[in-house]
């Protein structure tokens, strides 16, 4: 009777994975400098990332005193629910290396940073565009999130991130 009852839990856990909700929104972001680019896509953001082993980003390099001009698109892909009062915020900060798990503070060499109250709503797409030039070398974080997003598993909010090195 244990063995059956441990197959039922299974597949109800299976069942239960299987609906789980999809992802509120999808984040495309793509930063340029010259003829050289890269893209990222959304990640999920937990609350307490600290358990989580840090995921590799994409590195665009560029001389320092380059202009970068960032584009991104966000989709709402919920079917059926609207997301009102969605931040939709950008950044671009200096951090101590590429890839580094936390985030840097934006009380301090942040060179952009733009945000947005919305509605996303099924189907529904915003896009944003900003040019800027990053004086000094150093490794810089840009990222666009979302705040505020209910949807999705846990209610957490979703962003996407890539790291300019400019030399």
């Amino acid at each position: 009777m244990s063995r059956c009852f441990l197959l039922l839990a299974a597949l109800g856990g299976l069942s239960a994975s299987a609906t789980a909700p999809a992802e509120p929104f999808a984040i495309d972001f793509e930063v340029r400098s010259g003829k050289a680019s890269k893209t990222a896509h959304a990640v999920s953001t937990a609350p307490d990332l600290s358990d989580d082993p840090p995921r590799a980003r994409e590195a665009l390099e560029i001389k320092a005193g380059d202009r970068v001009t960032v584009q991104w698109t966000i989709r709402g892909t919920d079917p059926k629910d609207k997301d009102p009062d969605i931040t939709v915020h950008f950044f671009a900060v200096k951090e101590e290396a590429a890839g580094q798990k936390a985030v840097p503070k934006l009380d301090k060499s942040v060179v952009a940073e733009s945000a947005a109250t919305l509605d996303i709503g099924p189907g529904d797409k915003s896009e944003g565009e900003l040019t800027f030039t990053i004086e000094h070398p150093g490794d810089y974080l840009l990222r666009v999130e979302t705040i505020g997003g209910v949807g999705g598993p846990a209610g957490h909010d979703d962003c996407a991130a890539l790291d300019v090195k400019a030399r």
